[in-house]
């Protein structure tokens, strides 16, 4: 796990028209037309996931997000063990780290909130059980509310990694997902919000930041509907084998002996390193 610290870094009702019969508590209506609404398939090798701020203060700390979404520790799980067994190019965790001293917002939200939610936060080394990085996975550090500000140096990392995708999930949906997303999405990234992996401090104000900018400033999937579209677009890998001799030429291409085995395999081209496709020869 490779951590980096912002601060030494350089570098409902009440919805529009065209979101009225989408219902984003009931999320089964949107299963079909979030898949069959972009064309583009996902090239994994090219998108990055983004888990923003899924640490003890937003969640098993603050009753006020958890009350409405009780499904939100399982969602969060599976969207990141999906991506894992896809091997997106990079898995990023940001946590948010508030101060007075790295955080000139930080006065004037203590102003209008005069105490009612905590303005300092500063994480401890703890991880919610359901959602913790494994090695190789970036952690960051952020004094502001987009994971792009602050000196996080997200921007040069998904430059430099060339990320053309950024998924996006975690808290506060209308807060930290929402500007972060927004960063992303300014810098021409395109810009995906897995809806189920986020949480907010109540299911309208969740609602409200999606039914805003949902497919108007990022694309918004489930965590079931982008495991589909991941799932669709996985490339096969190619086997390379040496072989004693071809034998034969069919409508399925080559079929070749395979010089460890002597076991007959469909092939598509008959050279010295072949790719092969899956299973026996069986004609």
């Amino acid at each position: 796990m490779q951590v980096r610290n912002s601060h030494n870094v350089r570098s409902a009702s009440g919805l529009p028209p065209h979101k009225q019969e989408k219902t984003f508590h009931n999320t089964a209506p949107l299963e079909e037309s979030v898949r069959s609404s972009y064309c583009s398939p996902l090239d994994a090798s090219r998108t990055a996931l983004l888990i923003v701020d899924v640490q003890p203060e937003y969640w098993s700390e603050c009753p006020a997000v958890r009350k409405d979404f009780p499904d939100f520790p399982s969602r969060v799980s599976s969207l990141i063990q999906n991506c894992r067994q896809q091997n997106l190019k990079r898995i990023i965790w940001v946590r948010a780290s508030y101060d007075y001293d790295h955080s000139p917002w930080l006065h004037q939200f203590t102003r209008i909130h005069r105490g009612r939610i905590p303005p300092v936060v500063k994480p401890s080394s703890r991880w919610e059980d359901f959602a913790a990085p494994v090695e190789g996975e970036l952690v960051l550090a952020k004094t502001s509310w987009s994971s792009t500000s602050g000196g996080t140096g997200l921007l040069d990392i998904l430059e430099n990694d060339g990320i053309e995708t950024v998924l996006v999930c975690g808290l506060i949906t209308s807060v930290c997902v929402q500007h972060s997303a927004f960063g992303v999405f300014e810098a021409g990234y395109r810009t995906i919000l897995v809806m189920d992996a986020c949480a907010d401090r109540g299911l309208e104000r969740h609602e409200a930041a999606l039914a805003l900018y949902g497919d108007y400033m990022y694309e918004l999937r489930t965590v079931d509907s982008l495991y589909q579209e991941l799932e669709e677009h996985t490339p096969i890998k190619a086997v390379s084998l040496c072989f004693d001799e071809c034998i034969a030429a069919n409508q399925h291409g080559f079929v070749i002996k395979s010089q460890s085995d002597g076991s007959l395999t469909c092939a598509t081209s008959c050279d010295d390193s072949i790719s092969m496709s899956s299973g026996a020869y069986d004609d």
